[in-house]
């Protein structure tokens, strides 16, 4: 017992005095420390567009309703005369604007510019057709409608302009361009509805790559303590006891550490979900040891363990999604990273 004792002590003490362990601690608590005291980052979600509607039919008001309250990195909103159209672009408030004129929906089939969408814009305006598309889009389905049914009332033929298979008639018949008459004048840039957010540091997927680091470094110790013949002195179950140990030595401080900095910098992670992680990767470690003291090699295999084990902390490192989304991967790839324990953290 006291032999047994004195060994987990030497293999706690082993940890303790790794210098990579002190390294990969240090760096995830300056990440820790840049996630609470980074300031907050503005960052543009909307473009800012004014609407003036002089339109009074019921279909022009309920499509510009849809324009201001639709999910879109465009910002339609309606303003109640030209006057402030004009006063928002050259203060910068709006980007763009548009200008729906009166008898627009009546007349939306009819080849006169006098109703056409009036599109003012300054210097400085940005995504100019972008917008005109989203407002495009809008009329497309009403007034090609109203065109199909009009061409064929020509030729005497009444049909049901709100048919689901008039849709494949749409693009013979639409021309964006004869919707739009374009209106340039000076402004300033425009000041686009912003939102604050911290910069992401990817602080889990560190924790994840620190805790299985840990645990490979406690495999390599288990490794080199199995070709020193240290665990010939006990019994079967003290040494599977003793090699979890000395696996556990190396991921229990990481697994401290990082709790503890998702703790202070406040991050919404589960303490349970980083326990059974590292018990998780504890186990997988213990059991890859094994493995390779299984194997019949003649040469150490601490030494064929340290050969391999800085491509496999590359490629951990690589899979870990720290640089890159994984969902972004191939299948192949995805199927591939569930080889490396930090993809799944």
């Amino acid at each position: 017992m006291r032999l047994f004792l004195n060994r987990l002590s030497v293999l706690a003490k082993r940890s303790l005095i790794n210098p990579a362990m002190y390294v990969m601690s240090a760096v995830i608590i300056l990440m820790a420390l840049l996630v609470i005291f980074v300031p907050e980052k503005e960052t543009s979600i909307y473009i800012p567009v004014a609407v003036l509607n002089e339109d009074s039919s019921e279909d022009t008001e309920e499509i510009v309703d849809s324009l201001c309250s639709m999910n879109s990195i465009f910002h339609f909103y309606e303003v109640d005369d030209e006057d402030d159209i004009y006063k928002d672009l050259t203060s910068g408030k709006a980007n763009t604007a548009y200008i729906f004129p009166e008898g627009f929906s009546e007349h939306l089939t009819g080849s006169g510019s006098r109703y056409d969408i009036k599109q003012i814009s300054t210097p400085a305006s940005s995504f100019i057709f972008l917008s005109r598309e989203e407002v495009f889009r809008n009329f497309y389905s009403y007034s090609a409608r109203q065109i199909i049914k009009e061409t064929f009332a020509a030729h005497g033929h009444d049909i049901d302009a709100h048919d689901p298979e008039l849709k494949r008639l749409f693009g013979k018949y639409m021309d964006d361009q004869s919707l739009f008459a374009l209106e340039n004048i000076e402004g300033k840039i425009y000041d686009a509805i912003t939102r604050t957010e911290k910069v992401p540091i990817p602080l889990y997927k560190f924790a994840g790559f620190f805790i299985f680091t840990a645990a490979l470094l406690g495999t390599l110790a288990f490794l080199n303590d199995q070709d020193n013949r240290i665990y010939l002195r006990f019994g079967l179950i003290e040494r599977i006891y003793l090699g979890l140990i000395q696996v556990a030595v190396f991921t229990f401080p990481a697994m401290i550490v990082s709790i503890v900095c998702f703790l202070v910098s406040r991050a919404e992670f589960s303490p349970l979900h980083v326990i059974g992680y590292t018990v998780l990767v504890t186990l997988l470690s213990f059991v890859l040891g094994t493995v390779m003291t299984l194997l019949p090699f003649r040469a150490a295999r601490s030494k064929i363990f340290s050969s391999i084990l800085p491509v496999y902390l590359i490629l951990s490192f690589l899979f870990s999604g720290i640089l890159m989304d994984l969902t972004n991967f191939g299948t192949a790839l995805r199927a591939l990273s569930r080889l490396f324990p930090p993809s799944m953290f």
